[in-house]
């Protein structure tokens, strides 16, 4: 029984995909995301590319963000348990250039999947979830066209992902009063596309749309597996060696409408992401379920319920210009893709409501400086009543705070 546990919480960390980071931009995290109808700076690369025919001249982004995020569990038998991860700073990079009255290109760096979870030692999810980290770099080239001649306010742009992904889990393994550990490292390539258009119609001043899909994509990811525990034990166990399990990082539609009228405007965003498709469908469990195989060493097989769901999250934000300075307020409703049937202390995620707050200063002509901050108020969630599922009941919570600061160099513009 406790070699079956432990399968379970080692296959179950590479699900932590679930932590969707959207703070990319500082300029676009104070204004709660609600930028894909609007974007015309170097970031429209990943909100949306239709956003980069509108640069003028040549223009880079550089961002920097520091998640400082706070997860915890609780049971009628375990007091408060909380995460102690560091900070994690996640940075990106853009540059887009108008190289043609038609045409501009743009290359983006950024981490849409990823940060870390560890847990203190010792903890009484252990098997479950000890440290893990997960990496997911997205390398986009893009091309943008900015029709306004064929068709004044239209624009549409389209790129490749190239995403090269590293996984890092860490966990315990017992049997009875004698502990050991696992460790594992893999890391897999990835290739998807994006693609959006943008319309702001001449005949409706200040009214702003847009629409971007971006494409699943694929990781086999493989590396190796390492297990120490003291003889007896270590026989019960796969041999060290090769491991590899497959995920799919979900396709999603972004669509966006602003309005902007004097020096305010104002965006509402919708994110439709499919996580339903993350992993395989299990039909031994029914129509709808999903669970993520793992291969391990020795011909070991592990299959682990998921069963995500497909979410829809709102953005609305606002932003107010005036002289050299621009602020900025938003909200966002972002609800979880785990149901309470396989929530653990490996991703303790809830619905989350988050707050955020921005301002931009132009520091020259050349040069402009953003700072963002988004608020997740700490919330709390029950895993399922069935005593069959999950393996841990609990009740589960997160809260969070982003901090971004990025600058924006242009040049060659008008």
């Amino acid at each position: 029984m406790k070699t079956l546990l432990f399968l379970i919480g080692f296959a179950a960390t590479a699900s932590a995909n679930a932590f969707n980071i959207n703070e990319h931009d500082a300029a676009v995290t104070g204004r709660g995301g609600a930028t894909v109808a609007s974007n015309e700076d170097p970031s429209a690369i990943v909100f949306n590319p239709a956003g980069l025919a509108r640069l003028d001249g040549t223009a880079i982004t550089l961002t920097g963000s520091l998640y400082i995020a706070e997860g915890a569990y609780e049971n009628a038998t375990t007091e408060r348990v909380t995460t102690d991860s560091p900070p994690s700073p996640v940075p990106s990079l853009y540059i887009g250039s108008r190289v043609h009255d038609l045409i501009a290109v743009g290359l983006g760096f950024h981490l849409p999947y990823g940060l870390a979870v560890s847990w203190p030692a010792d903890h009484p999810q252990s098997t479950i979830a000890q440290d893990s980290s997960l990496r997911t770099l997205f390398i986009s080239p893009v091309v943008a066209l900015n029709l306004h001649r064929q068709v004044p306010g239209l624009s549409i742009g389209a790129g490749v992902d190239i995403v090269p992904a590293s996984v890092k889990l860490e966990r315990a393994v017992e049997f009875g009063e004698t502990r050991g550990a696992v460790a594992l490292a893999a890391n897999a390539v990835g290739v998807g596309f994006r693609g959006g258009i943008m319309y702001h119609p001449p005949a409706a001043p200040g009214l702003k749309l847009g629409l971007m899909y971006r494409s699943p994509v694929k990781l086999d990811f493989e590396g190796q597996a390492d297990f120490d525990i003291d003889d007896p034990y270590r026989a019960q166990l796969p041999p060290d060696g090769d491991a590899s399990t497959t995920i799919t990082l979900p396709q999603s539609v972004w669509g966006g409408i602003a309005y902007g009228a004097d020096n305010l405007e104002v965006e509402f965003d919708a994110v439709w992401i499919n996580w339903s498709n993350t992993y395989s469908k299990d039909p031994n469990r029914g129509p709808d379920a999903t669970s993520l195989s793992l291969a391990l060493p020795g011909d070991f097989m592990s299959n682990v319920a998921q069963d995500y769901k497909d979410t829809v999250s709102y953005r609305l934000g606002i932003e107010y210009a005036f002289a050299k300075t621009n602020l900025r307020a938003g909200f966002i409703f972002d609800p979880t893709p785990i149901p309470n049937t396989t929530v653990t202390a490996q991703l303790p995620d809830v619905d989350r409501i988050a707050l955020t707050a921005g301002v931009s200063r132009q520091l020259s002509k050349m040069f402009d400086l953003n700072a963002g901050v988004l608020w997740i108020p700490r919330r709390s969630r029950s895993s399922s009543s069935d005593p069959a599922v999950p393996i841990f009941h609990g009740t589960y919570s997160v809260q969070a705070v982003v901090l971004s600061l990025g600058v924006t160099g242009r040049f060659g513009g008008h």
